[in-house]
């Protein structure tokens, strides 16, 4: 071993004793919130990179099987929703789809503001499914829909149902400003639907919107939010 290497390796060995010292003082609270803050950066990465691949699979799985709806139910009760059995339920609902065709519902997207690392990776996940159009309906508690409705995610419901629908759902309705400062209604309040209180997907006020640049038939679209309501 050279001169340099054994330096290396003496400056490796002086930290980590260094850094055992510390957390030595440390309750194992203490310790736990400090390995957290000294590792954060890597997490941070390990998480973007663990989304990116989920992403990457996503799409070339997409590229096989032709997805007829995607609804993404964002800050879901993931210990209850069941995305399979929904899935299940919906595609009996609408009569079934073609042996290439699928329905897809995501319940894994979480974002969290008191949360800077998952939400970093999960928001960037989010941003990417929607600017790839994977995503056809959103779910979503009231302050993070109010959050992207702003941002114009969301379409014009009246270009969306039919008059009869509007009628009919009008006390649902839920009229948000995009970016442009226009009010639009660009949600149902869906706390109350059949599927929502059956499932137990959300606990507290959730609305639905329309992504903007869907590519879903109109018709699917219809029957879902049919069907989430329990008509």
């Amino acid at each position: 071993m050279d001169e340099d290497d054994r330096k290396l390796k003496d400056r490796i060995r002086d930290k980590i004793r260094e850094e055992s010292g510390k957390l030595k003082l440390l309750s194992w609270k203490g310790r736990l919130a400090y390995v957290w803050d000294y590792y954060k950066p890597l997490m941070v990465a390990i998480i973007v990179i663990i989304c990116a691949i989920n992403l990457g699979i996503t799409i070339f799985h997409n590229l096989q099987m032709d997805t007829v709806l995607s609804v993404y139910m964002v800050n879901c009760n993931t210990y209850y929703a069941d995305p399979e059995e929904m899935v299940a339920d919906y595609t009996e609902y609408i009569g079934g789809i073609g042996d290439k065709e699928e329905i897809s519902f995501d319940t894994s997207v979480i974002l969290d503001d008191d949360d800077y690392t998952s939400n970093y990776a999960y928001q960037m996940k989010f941003t990417a499914v929607i600017s790839a159009k994977m995503a056809d309906i959103v779910l979503m508690d009231v302050e993070k829909f109010e959050e992207y409705a702003g941002w114009s995610y969301f379409s014009d419901l009246r270009e969306v149902l039919t008059d009869e629908e509007l009628e009919k759902w009008s006390d649902l309705l839920v009229w948000l400003e995009n970016e442009d400062g226009e009010s639009i209604p660009c949600a149902l309040d869906l706390t109350n639907a059949a599927k929502i209180e059956g499932y137990m997907i959300y606990s507290d006020t959730v609305y639905g919107g329309v992504v903007v640049n869907t590519e879903a038939d109109i018709e699917m679209i219809r029957s879902f939010l049919e069907w989430i309501l329990g008509e």
